[in-house]
Protein backbone atom coordinates (compact mmCIF):
# COMPACT_ATOMS: atom_id res chain seq x y z
CA UNK A 1 0.00 0.00 0.00
CA UNK A 2 1.63 3.56 -0.95
CA UNK A 3 1.58 5.98 2.06
CA UNK A 4 -0.95 8.15 -0.07
CA UNK A 5 -3.41 5.55 -0.42
CA UNK A 6 -3.82 5.45 3.67
CA UNK A 7 -5.13 9.31 3.35
CA UNK A 8 -7.87 8.00 1.27
CA UNK A 9 -11.34 6.15 1.57
CA UNK A 10 -10.86 2.69 -0.42
CA UNK A 11 -14.93 3.05 -0.97
CA UNK A 12 -15.09 6.47 -2.21
CA UNK A 13 -11.31 7.44 -3.23
CA UNK A 14 -11.43 10.57 -1.81
CA UNK A 15 -9.07 11.98 0.80
CA UNK A 16 -9.82 11.80 4.29
CA UNK A 17 -10.03 15.12 5.55
CA UNK A 18 -10.78 17.04 9.17
CA UNK A 19 -14.08 18.75 8.39
CA UNK A 20 -16.25 15.98 6.13
CA UNK A 21 -14.58 13.40 5.40
CA UNK A 22 -13.16 12.21 9.16
CA UNK A 23 -11.66 8.84 9.12
CA UNK A 24 -13.84 6.25 11.36
CA UNK A 25 -12.78 3.45 12.68
CA UNK A 26 -15.59 0.24 12.76
CA UNK A 27 -14.62 -2.36 15.24
CA UNK A 28 -12.78 -4.62 13.24
CA UNK A 29 -9.81 -1.96 13.16
CA UNK A 30 -10.99 -0.89 9.37
CA UNK A 31 -11.32 2.57 8.63
CA UNK A 32 -13.50 4.52 6.25
CA UNK A 33 -15.07 8.16 5.99
CA UNK A 34 -17.90 9.46 8.35
CA UNK A 35 -19.98 9.78 4.55
CA UNK A 36 -19.42 6.70 3.14
CA UNK A 37 -20.17 4.60 7.12
CA UNK A 38 -23.14 6.49 7.06
CA UNK A 39 -24.64 5.60 3.54
CA UNK A 40 -23.71 2.00 4.76
CA UNK A 41 -25.69 2.19 8.31
CA UNK A 42 -28.62 0.07 9.07
CA UNK A 43 -30.97 1.11 11.58
CA UNK A 44 -33.00 -2.04 13.04
CA UNK A 45 -35.01 -1.26 16.18
CA UNK A 46 -32.22 0.27 18.57
CA UNK A 47 -29.61 -1.27 16.91
CA UNK A 48 -27.80 0.38 14.01
CA UNK A 49 -24.76 -1.53 12.05
CA UNK A 50 -22.42 -1.67 9.63
CA UNK A 51 -20.98 -4.24 7.75
CA UNK A 52 -17.34 -3.85 7.11
CA UNK A 53 -17.36 -4.07 3.37
CA UNK A 54 -13.53 -5.40 3.66
CA UNK A 55 -14.04 -8.31 6.25
CA UNK A 56 -17.71 -8.90 6.66
CA UNK A 57 -17.18 -8.03 10.41
CA UNK A 58 -20.82 -6.23 11.54
CA UNK A 59 -20.04 -2.99 13.96
CA UNK A 60 -23.21 -2.55 15.95
CA UNK A 61 -23.85 0.53 17.60
CA UNK A 62 -26.92 2.10 19.97
CA UNK A 63 -29.37 3.83 17.32
CA UNK A 64 -29.71 6.82 20.11
CA UNK A 65 -25.91 7.54 19.34
CA UNK A 66 -25.19 9.19 15.97
CA UNK A 67 -22.68 7.06 13.77
CA UNK A 68 -20.06 9.51 14.17
CA UNK A 69 -20.33 9.40 18.10
CA UNK A 70 -20.37 6.11 18.15
CA UNK A 71 -17.43 5.65 16.38
CA UNK A 72 -13.93 6.15 17.24
CA UNK A 73 -11.34 8.60 14.94
CA UNK A 74 -8.49 7.12 13.01
CA UNK A 75 -6.14 9.20 15.07
CA UNK A 76 -3.02 8.05 13.52
CA UNK A 77 -4.61 9.55 9.91
CA UNK A 78 -6.12 12.60 11.71
CA UNK A 79 -2.47 13.27 12.74
CA UNK A 80 -0.81 12.73 8.98
CA UNK A 81 -3.71 15.03 7.77
CA UNK A 82 -2.71 17.51 9.67
CA UNK A 83 0.83 16.90 8.61
CA UNK A 84 0.44 16.74 5.18
CA UNK A 85 -1.50 19.73 5.54
CA UNK A 86 1.78 21.48 6.99
CA UNK A 87 3.98 20.21 4.43
CA UNK A 88 1.22 21.27 1.48
CA UNK A 89 1.13 24.81 3.21
CA UNK A 90 5.46 24.92 3.27
CA UNK A 91 5.31 23.29 -0.16
CA UNK A 92 3.21 26.11 -1.45
CA UNK A 93 4.99 28.72 0.14
CA UNK A 94 8.46 27.84 -1.45
CA UNK A 95 6.63 27.80 -4.43
CA UNK A 96 5.86 31.34 -4.35
CA UNK A 97 9.59 32.26 -3.75
CA UNK A 98 11.15 30.18 -6.12
CA UNK A 99 8.31 31.41 -8.97
CA UNK A 100 7.36 35.10 -8.39
CA UNK A 101 6.22 35.61 -11.73
CA UNK A 102 3.85 32.68 -11.60
CA UNK A 103 2.13 34.36 -8.76
CA UNK A 104 1.90 37.76 -10.91
CA UNK A 105 0.51 36.26 -13.90
CA UNK A 106 -2.29 33.86 -12.20
CA UNK A 107 -2.96 37.74 -10.31
CA UNK A 108 -3.40 39.14 -13.32
CA UNK A 109 -6.29 36.72 -14.82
Amino acid sequence: MMINEALECVICCHDYSRSDRIPRVLHCNHTFCAPCLERMCKVEGVICSVSCPLCRWITCTRASLTLPGALWVNTEIWDRIAEEEMQQRRHGSLEDFKYPEKRLINASL
